[in-house]
């Protein structure tokens, strides 16, 4: 009787929230786009706390009131509407502002960067962006999909239309502002280490040596490479990104950890790593590998899309860490872990090669990674190492 007990209490649970809400209580997660109704508004869907429509009419505020929207963005000029919105907001206690798209000329980057720094402030509450059909609500926060929510071009493009993008110009605005902004705040963050990837772009890169100098029990992440593994705690069914995965020796052990139901991102900025871990995914029937060559500030994964993020002595190469870290960050989903191998470098102590090569220690990768938004869970060393530790921690 229990499971019906269950279902009961579950199906009372939705006839309440009808009740009191009209509507039914979905349990997608916040950055799902999903359709829902406001009044006699046309063309409403729902983010979180943001809602996109077309044009709502007097009586649909009190509607706005009870779905606790307080704030109501329109991006229509005075002159084609024929009531007072103003005043209507005002009476129902809800704020009103304008930012007016009232031709072509108006969608431009002082308009995208308003409406991206209204629902930045729209985040925590309920914010309806507005216009008439929703068409300039979809190019503009096509935008802020992409630039703010970290959902990946092509499928913010597709939501943008189903949101009510019509007109080609305005996703010809809104793609060239994106392009525009990506590289700029590509450009924001200065290089902490210029040029250290770039004998891995090489695209006559011989991949034979280098599976040399990686794959030899003489190197001391490689000698305990299932240890490694172990401190991701991956099972059957874990997605993990391996970023910085080289020749693959740590991609093709998450393939065989994490099963047929998990997922193995193989993330390089190398293209022949990516290309020699490819072909060797193939000849061993290796289905559950993805790779992905990413960028010099990001990993190029889809947001939460991975359950671990694990990286063995490739945190120091990271010429951006805090453009790359916020990238990291996007992909994993809430809890997500993050696992960081690098080399203990300490003045005195440390191989010549290390105090060369890597550009801080311990403690300032630390305070890197906390910054981006990540909780120490716990540090450790391999088990008999001498130049690696292993620091985990969680997305807050």
């Amino acid at each position: 009787m229990q499971p019906f007990r269950r279902l009961a209490r579950h199906v009372a649970f939705a006839m309440l929230a009808i009740l009191f809400t009209g509507q039914w209580v979905s349990s997608a997660p916040p950055n799902t786009l999903k359709e829902t109704t406001l009044g006699t508004t046309r063309n409403v869907h729902q983010v979180g706390n943001l809602f996109l429509a077309g044009q709502p009419s007097e009586a649909d505020f009190k509607i706005l009131k009870q779905r606790k929207i307080t704030r109501v963005i329109t991006l229509r000029a005075d002159s084609e509407i024929e009531w007072d919105e103003a005043a209507v907001a005002k009476a129902a206690g809800i704020s009103y502002l304008k930012i007016p798209i009232a031709g072509l000329d108006a969608m431009n980057d002082d308009t995208f960067d308003a409406v991206r720094k209204q629902l930045k402030l729209g985040e925590k509450a309920g914010t309806l962006l507005h216009c008439a059909s929703a068409n300039r609500v979809g190019a503009v926060w096509l935008v802020y999909r992409v630039l703010d929510q970290g959902v990946e071009l092509e499928k913010a493009v597709k939501q943008a239309k189903e949101v009510g993008m019509r007109v080609p110009i305005f996703e010809t605005k809104a793609r060239a502002y994106i392009k525009k902004n990506q590289n700029s705040q590509r450009s924001l963050e200065t290089s902490v280490r210029p040029g250290i990837n770039k004998r891995f772009l090489d695209t006559n890169l011989k991949v034979d040596e280098w599976v040399g100098r990686f794959e030899i029990e003489s190197r001391e992440v490689y000698a305990a490479r299932n240890a490694v593994v172990k401190s991701t705690n991956v099972k059957v069914g874990t997605a993990i990104a391996d970023i910085g995965a080289g020749t693959g020796f740590f991609t093709r052990l998450f393939s065989a950890a994490v099963g047929d139901k998990g997922k193995v991102y193989a993330v390089d900025i190398s293209p022949r790593f990516i290309d020699h871990i490819e072909k060797h995914a193939k000849q061993d029937g290796l289905k559950n590998i993805k790779t992905v060559q990413c960028e010099e500030n990001s990993v190029a994964l889809p947001p939460a899309s991975i359950d671990v993020a694990f990286t063995c002595d490739t945190y120091h190469h990271f010429e951006y860490p805090a453009s790359t870290l916020a990238s990291i960050h996007k992909a994993l989903r809430p809890g997500g872990l993050l696992v960081i191998v690098d080399f203990e470098r300490i003045e005195g102590k440390s191989k010549a090669f290390i105090m060369d090569h890597v550009r801080a220690g311990k403690e300032v990768f630390l305070r890197e990674i906390e910054a981006a938004g990540f909780k120490l869970l716990d540090q450790s060393h391999i088990s008999d190492s001498q130049e690696n530790y292993v620091l985990r921690f969680t997305k807050q």
